[in-house]
């Protein structure tokens, strides 16, 4: 397991993962990118400070295990609604040597702001300095507002053109459909 994917993704409210992370989920996989398990949450908050929280008491404990087990190099944190490009398969993103943690996936860059954190990246040298950032961020906040944040402070670096975009789901935290790729399981 070099640099696992650990997907945030959440149950609807009849049980199930949302439609749009097993498009997701196979396509990331045809691209050579190892998953791991996922581990959908339900949290009763506002859906806009769910991402944050999956990021910060589900992905984090479980690359922590990793990290201290010495089982990864990195890893990736992916949101239930990624689409990767096709010409940026897993041996591709070896081959840029990425040495920083960078931001690969988003929708758009503002002047304020950075919207979508579809595809993250963070190498091994930087899990617990992240995972001390996360921990020293006491209230929930948006997790794209946390990236930004971290993209303005030069401790994140962003691809200049996005690797993939975001399928059309619909999004609880807008209270309808994003749109996007349009797939078909």
């Amino acid at each position: 397991m070099a640099n696992p994917i650990d997907y945030i993704t959440y149950l609807k409210d009849n049980g199930k993962i949302p439609d749009e992370v097993h498009i997701s989920l196979k396509n990331t996989k045809k691209l050579g990118y190892e998953i791991l398990t996922l581990t959908p949450d339900n949290y009763d908050i506002p859906p806009h400070h769910c991402g944050f929280r999956h990021i910060k008491e589900i992905t984090m404990p479980k690359i922590m295990k990793l990290y201290y087990e010495n089982k990864i190099d990195g890893f990736f944190i992916a949101e239930g609604d990624l689409y990767i490009d096709n010409d940026f398969n897993y041996k591709t993103f070896l081959e840029n040597n990425y040495k920083y943690p960078t931001w690969l996936c988003y929708k758009k860059i503002t002047k304020n702001y950075i919207v979508g954190n579809f595809l993250l990246y963070f190498p091994k040298e930087y899990i617990l300095e992240f995972n001390k950032l996360l921990q020293n961020q006491k209230r929930l906040i948006y997790s794209d507002r946390f990236f930004t944040k971290l993209v303005k402070t030069n401790w994140l670096k962003i691809v200049d053109k996005s690797k993939g975009n975001e399928l059309e789901h619909y999004s609880n935290v807008i209270g309808k459909v994003r749109k996007g790729i349009k797939l078909i399981d």
